[in-house]
């Protein structure tokens, strides 16, 4: 995963950059426009806007998008596998956190 951009606007390439348009996105991830917006309104990720008002999502989207859909495909409810998914990413950003912090301790 490309990290977040820090401080400046989000390039091509960061995992931030809302690059990809909606039919796109959705044929990159093989649903449908309308999953992606029922994943959104359900609060799995806010879409970007273009100027024109058109959605535009991240390659980070996507990727909570695509694990959502792959729970779902398994049976479990839209809510539920978007809550999951939430969970899994709040999970890796504490362990991130955690691993930053043990190598604090460690360059003491």
């Amino acid at each position: 995963m490309t990290e977040p951009s820090q401080g400046r606007p989000p390039v091509l390439g960061d995992a931030d950059f809302p690059g990809y348009a909606m039919g796109t996105a959705a044929q990159a991830i093989g649903v449908t426009p309308a999953f992606l917006r029922a994943v959104e309104t359900a609060g799995l990720f806010q879409s970007h806007r273009s100027d024109g008002g058109h959605r535009r999502y991240t390659h980070e989207d996507l990727q909570r998008a695509d694990r959502a859909r792959h729970l779902v495909d398994d049976g479990m409810r839209l809510d539920a596998a978007v809550r999951i998914v939430d969970l899994e990413y709040q999970l890796a950003a504490a362990n991130m956190m955690i691993e930053v912090l043990r190598r604090r301790l460690d360059d003491r």
